[in-house]
């Protein structure tokens, strides 16, 4: 029997029934424009390595 390691979730289902939450990550530029949103920290954190500083905020997504 496999493991089912490195498979995606098939639900967004929470285990008390309800829906997770989903996270985006935006950045700003050091110089006050938007860096744009990204899905993962990492990306943002490339990001803004890339730019030479900034800031990253999360912002929860809420489901439709």
């Amino acid at each position: 029997m496999a493991c089912g390691c490195g498979r995606r979730a098939g639900s967004t289902l929470t285990a008390s029934g309800g829906t997770a939450t989903s996270y985006t990550y935006k950045v700003t530029l050091p110089s006050g424009e938007d860096g744009g949103t990204y899905l993962t920290p990492l990306e943002a954190k490339r990001e803004v390595r890339r730019a030479g500083g900034g800031t990253i905020v999360r912002v929860a997504d809420t489901p439709t």
